[in-house]
């Protein structure tokens, strides 16, 4: 039994613990005032207790965010929301629905930061509240009873025209009276409890229901809870058939009847819709794209200006490209001598070829100078428009036909993408594109246990697997003039995977661990915790748990190598042949590129690779 509530139902996973920490953004040890519940964008946050909403709006780094007062010197707040469902000033119940999960403000991606304050000073919110404090389980004071608003469907049932009339019974052996408003519902929802009925578009919306009775078919799918209300009459019954809104379960239920909430009550979302667009979206120019190379021996740099000119500029210093794996596009940066004849814009298409070979095909972003003769220019590939935040919902597509999807939105170009295969149920992203396509990377690879790499391929965006991305370079001491290497078990590395799914039938969370013992006695226990939104079976759970194990199973390797002989073919997401002694380990096998800077500079090609061995990409 709870004093308080757990403010994400269904989602225990914390991403980042209370007190000090590696800033996720910053990258500098900071002191981290609460703790971050991984979810997916649009879970419904529940007020930890009873109190007055002292905030609701934009914070800061918080984003969307939320405090509220309970009393007694305890202040608890919630940040980086999509949506706020009270205003200043409300008073609020333990367990009601005050916002929803999003990414809003200083985040990496969707979650909770659920912080709390005891007379004004931080305080671990894990000292008052645990996962398993649930509404239906809460017994705090002040705050009324507890409710907790979700995605319903309603069946209506009446047992007059059934054989066993006069002795059709409910799950608690008393006959069923139609007169009497009750419900069956999923074994997690208790006896007696009562069920508000909601957003059906009929006269029983604000109807409450008390639970007398229980189904085979009535469970909890995809986080929807099965009803079946009984009905009145047998035309009542035939009338209605089968509705779908949201139901308010707990509370006092002191509704019987049709009747006014006396607050309106938000609707969990479930899709986006665009309602109107203003003005057609513009397509940029681009002949660009099918200008041959001049097949000239080094750098060919080529710029289309705004009159559809192709200009060459002069070239002054270094051409620097840079690759990264993820979150990032790739860039071209260097420097032009302005003359009469060059003339170009910010957005105009910029090629650049080395020896012939196609290197970079993207668009100017950026352009300084410190003198009237040089021009510092700064040009990003297509995935700089991944950096876009939106709003979308999708269903039952993978990774590729998600890529796709937005690739038609954003109107990029797509080249060879290789078929992901897992179909993502369903679900709504609010923040950057680059965060909806790592989201649906990260689902994929839980799924398969396949890692794919995006990347822009000369002006096309580009998916493969990361096994068609093993190059023929091999690297040694002789091979760079310079080298780093760290290894660390202290992040994205795990022992233990943990699944964990709500079976709906029987209201257990169904727990599943994997351990591998032989790096736990080296390591001590790293675990690794995921819930699943539907059900598998035992041999499908213990498939998924081996690819994540040998997944994160593995020390975490860098090696950067500096001033290496360069290669075009050597981007971000590629593997190159590492042979190498490094006291610890020797290496003789493939490294992932994290990232590769490549510079031309007077004749002289060279390339700075940061390697790794992060997740299972590369084993020793």
């Amino acid at each position: 039994m709870g004093k308080y509530v757990w403010p994400c139902p269904g989602y225990s996973r914390i991403s980042s613990g209370y007190g000090n920490r590696v800033h996720p953004i910053s990258g500098k040890v900071q002191f981290h005032d609460g703790i971050d519940l991984a979810a997916a964008s649009g879970t419904p946050i529940l007020a930890f207790g009873p109190g007055t909403v002292t905030m609701s709006g934009w914070n800061g780094g918080y984003g969307n965010y939320i405090s509220i007062d309970h009393g007694g010197g305890l202040m608890s707040f919630y940040g980086h929301c999509s949506a706020l469902y009270v205003s200043k000033g409300a008073t609020v119940k333990a367990g009601q629905k005050i916002a929803a999960v999003g990414t809003t403000g200083s985040s990496t991606g969707n979650h909770l930061h659920f912080g709390m304050h005891r007379n004004g000073s931080p305080v671990n919110p894990q000292s008052y509240v645990k996962d398993s404090d649930t509404t239906a389980n809460y017994t705090g004071s002040g705050g009324g009873s507890a409710t907790n608003t979700v995605k319903a469907m309603f069946t209506a049932y009446y047992p007059a025209d059934n054989a066993m009339e006069g002795g059709f019974l409910d799950a608690m052996g008393s006959p069923l009276d139609t007169s009497k408003r009750t419900c069956a519902a999923p074994p997690s929802v208790p006896f007696g409890t009562k069920v508000t009925v909601q957003g059906t578009g009929t006269s029983l919306d604000g109807v409450t229901y008390t639970v007398n009775d229980r189904g085979s078919a009535i469970q909890i799918e995809n986080g929807v809870y099965h009803f079946d209300l009984l009905m009145r009459t047998n035309e009542e019954c035939n009338n209605w058939g089968v509705k779908y809104g949201t139901a308010i379960i707990g509370g006092d239920g002191a509704s019987s009847g049709s009747a006014e909430e006396s607050e309106p009550q938000s609707k969990p979302i479930t899709k986006v819709v665009v309602k109107s667009t203003t003005g057609a979206a513009g397509t940029r120019k681009e002949d660009l794209r099918q200008l041959p190379s001049y097949q000239q021996a080094g750098i060919e740099i080529t710029i289309q200006n705004n009159n559809n000119q192709m200009q060459n500029p002069i070239v002054e210093g270094d051409v620097v490209w840079e690759t990264t794996r993820r979150g990032s596009p790739s860039s071209l940066k260097f420097t032009v001598v302005k003359d009469e004849m060059l003339n170009f814009h910010e957005g105009n298409p910029v090629s650049f070829r080395f020896n012939g070979s196609d290197v970079f095909y993207g668009y100017v972003f950026s352009k300084s100078r410190s003198d009237s003769l040089l021009i510092d220019v700064t040009c990003y590939d297509q995935l700089r428009y991944l950096k876009n935040k939106d709003t979308i919902s999708y269903e039952n597509k993978t990774y590729t036909e998600l890529l796709k999807m937005l690739a038609a939105d954003y109107g990029l170009t797509v080249g060879t993408v290789a078929d992901t295969k897992y179909k993502i149920p369903q679900r709504i992203e609010e923040g950057t594109l680059f965060d909806t396509l790592g989201n649906a990377s990260d689902l994929t690879l839980i799924n398969t246990g396949k890692v794919f790499n995006l990347y822009d391929d000369f002006g096309k965006l580009t998916l493969k697997p990361y096994e068609e991305l093993l190059l023929p370079i091999y690297i040694d001491e002789d091979t760079a003039q310079d080298y780093t290497y760290t290894s660390s078990i202290d992040s994205d590395v795990y022992n233990r995977i943990k699944l964990a799914y709500d079976n709906g039938e029987t209201g257990e969370r169904e727990v599943h661990v994997m351990n591998d013992t032989a790096s736990q006695g080296r390591w001590g226990v790293l675990q690794y915790y995921a819930k699943l939104d539907s059900a598998l079976s035992t041999a499908d759970l213990q498939t998924k748990a081996q690819a994540l194990l040998k997944y994160f199973n593995v020390i975490r390797r860098e090696l950067t190598m500096k001033k290496v002989f360069g290669d075009i073919r050597a981007r971000a997401g590629a593997s190159v042949a590492v042979g190498m002694g490094l006291g610890d380990i020797n290496i003789s096998n493939y490294m992932c590129i994290e990232k590769a800077k490549h510079t031309f500079s007077h004749g002289l090609y060279t390339m700075d690779l940061y390697l790794s061995g992060i997740r299972g990409e590369f084993s020793a």
